[in-house]
């Protein structure tokens, strides 16, 4: 008969063979050693005839005040895990809801 199988001793296991370290407890060389990398992405609203990487025109084509917009969202059924839909997310696929 075969062992049956243990979701947490499998993952301690696969922790420890990782070399799994808690976050509070990393050092810099723990982030060297699995090349860990982070940047930081900075958008500011350049005042200029054009974008930078294009001829687009840039600028402010609204004041904060004016709104003009609908927002309308549509349910997507998609498969589940399971190969099956939801009879909810189907049904309002299909009437349109």
């Amino acid at each position: 008969m075969k062992n049956q199988f243990d979701p947490y001793s499998n993952y301690l296991a696969t922790m420890k063979k990782i070399g799994y370290v808690p976050r509070k407890e990393a050092s810099q060389k723990d982030y060297d050693r699995i090349g860990f990398m982070s940047g930081l992405e900075v958008h500011q609203q350049l005042l200029t005839e054009k974008k930078l990487f294009c001829h687009c025109p840039a600028g402010i084509f609204h004041k904060d005040e004016e709104y003009d917009a609908e927002v309308i969202r549509h349910m997507r059924p998609t498969l589940s895990e399971l190969g099956e839909y939801d009879g909810t997310a189907l049904m309002e696929f299909k009437t349109k809801k």
